[in-house]
C-alpha cells in the first residue's frame, strides 16, 4: 500500500510571496518541503516540476537559498520543490542513520501532492541533488517506477548498492556535474561511496544506447583565479533520453558558479553557473508521451481539489493574505495560508 497520508498544511512565505513551506505525514513521519510556484502560475496550465535534492548535513531552505532555482523556474513557468531529509540525509544505500528510511516513496508521494494540488504536468518531472542528493537522484531513475524525464546531478555519484541492482524502468535523461578533485565523493569512486564516474557514465550509456565515447564539446574557462576548468562530454545517438557529463578539472566538492561558504568543500569552479546549465539541460526533456502516465497504484492517488472557499464558505480564488480551505473530492478540507509580499 502506497505510504501517503496528508494532513493539515500551513502555507506561509517569509522572503517572496510565491515561497511556500509545506508538510504532511508520510510513513509515519512529518516531512517538512519548501517550494515556489512562480508568478505566472494559472491552474488551468501544466508546469514542469523539479524537486531538488540537498546534501547530507544540509536543508531544503538551505539549498535553496544558494541556488537560485527559484528565479530559474520563475522565468521559465515552473515549480520547484526543495524537500528535506530526515536527519539531515538521505536514504540513498549510503547513511546507515536513515537506512531504513523510504526516501523514494516519499519523493514519489511529493509528485503526487504537486500533480494533484498544482496540476504539475506528468510528463516533465525533474530531479536535481547534490552529493547525498545526487546519490538519491540515481538511485530514484533507477530504481522508481514512477517516470522522471530527467536529472541533473552535482557532486553525487551511485552506492555500490544501486550500481549493481541498476535497473531503470524507464530511460530518464541524465546529467552529471563533478570535479576531479571532490575530496568527499572522490571523482574516482571509492569504497565509502561506490562506483567512479566513469563507471556511472558507462552504465548509463549502456542503458541508453548511446556512442560508447562522448563529443567534447569546450567550455569557456573565463575565470581563470579559480585554478580550475570544466570539460563537457555530450553522448551521441543514443536510442533512448539524452546522457552528458561535465567534468571539472581541479573542481571541489561544489556547485559551480556559487560562490559559497555553505555548499561543499574545495575548489569552487566559476566558469559556469551549474543550475542554469542543469535547467537548461532537463527543461526540453520528456517522459513518453505513450506510456499515458499509469503510475503504479494509481487508485490510491485519486485526491482531487474541487473547490476553495473563504472563511465565510464562499467558492473563492487562490488569494495572498488570507486564510482559505481547499475542498476535496474525498470529504477532505485543508488550511492554507500565502503570506503577502
Amino acid at each position: 500500500m502506497y505510504k501517503l497520508f496528508i494532513c493539515f498544511i500551513l502555507l506561509s512565505s517569509t522572503f517572496i510571496n510565491a515561497q511556500i513551506q509545506g508538510s504532511y505525514t508520510f510513513d509515519g513521519e512529518e516531512r517538512t518541503f519548501v517550494y515556489y510556484v512562480p508568478s505566472s502560475w494559472d491552474a488551468t496550465q501544466e508546469y514542469p516540476l523539479l524537486i531538488v535534492l540537498h546534501g547530507l548535513t544540509q536543508s531544503g531552505n538551505g539549498i535553496m537559498n544558494i541556488t537560485g532555482f527559484n528565479e530559474i523556474a520563475d522565468a521559465n513557468n515552473a515549480i520547484v520543490c526543495y524537500p528535506d531529509g530526515l536527519n539531515a540525509s538521505w536514504n540513498a544505500d549510503l547513511n546507515s542513520v536513515n537506512a531504513e528510511v523510504d526516501d523514494l516513496g516519499f519523493i514519489e508521494s511529493l509528485v503526487i501532492y504537486f500533480e494533484t494540488n498544482y496540476n504539475t504536468n506528468p510528463y516533465r518531472r525533474y530531479l536535481c541533488g547534490f552529493s547525498n542528493g545526487g546519490f538519491l537522484s540515481h538511485k530514484i531513475a533507477s530504481e522508481s517506477t514512477m517516470c522522471f524525464a530527467a536529472i541533473g546531478t552535482v557532486a553525487g555519484s551511485m552506492t555500490i548498492t544501486t550500481f549493481t541492482d541498476f535497473d531503470p524502468s524507464f530511460e530518464t535523461s541524465v546529467l552529471h556535474i563533478h570535479g576531479t578533485t571532490d575530496g568527499i565523493v572522490p571523482y574516482n569512486g571509492s569504497a565509502a561511496t561506490g562506483a567512479s564516474v566513469d563507471e556511472v557514465m558507462s552504465l548509463w550509456q549502456n542503458y541508453l544506447s548511446c556512442d560508447a565515447e562522448p563529443t567534447f564539446v569546450e567550455m569557456p574557462n573565463n575565470s581563470l583565479l579559480d585554478v580550475s576548468y570544466p570539460e563537457r562530454y555530450v553522448y551521441q545517438n543514443c536510442l533512448g533520453g539524452s546522457l552528458e557529463h561535465i567534468k571539472v578539472i581541479g573542481g571541489g566538492h561544489q556547485w559551480p558558479g556559487i560562490a559559497t561558504l555553505f555548499g561543499g568543500l574545495g575548489t569552487i569552479n566559476m566558469d559556469f553557473y551549474s543550475p542554469q546549465v542543469i535547467w537548461d539541460f532537463l527543461e526540453d526533456k520528456t517522459c513518453p508521451q505513450e506510456l499515458g502516465i499509469q503510475d503504479v497504484l494509481e487508485s490510491d492517488h485519486e485526491k482531487k481539489r474541487l473547490k476553495i472557499v473563504d472563511v465565510l464558505g464562499r467558492d473563492t480564488i487562490l488569494k495572498q493574505g488570507v486564510i482559505q480551505w481547499y475542498i476535496f473530492n474525498d470529504g477532505s478540507v485543508e488550511k492554507h495560508f500565502v503570506v503577502p509580499d
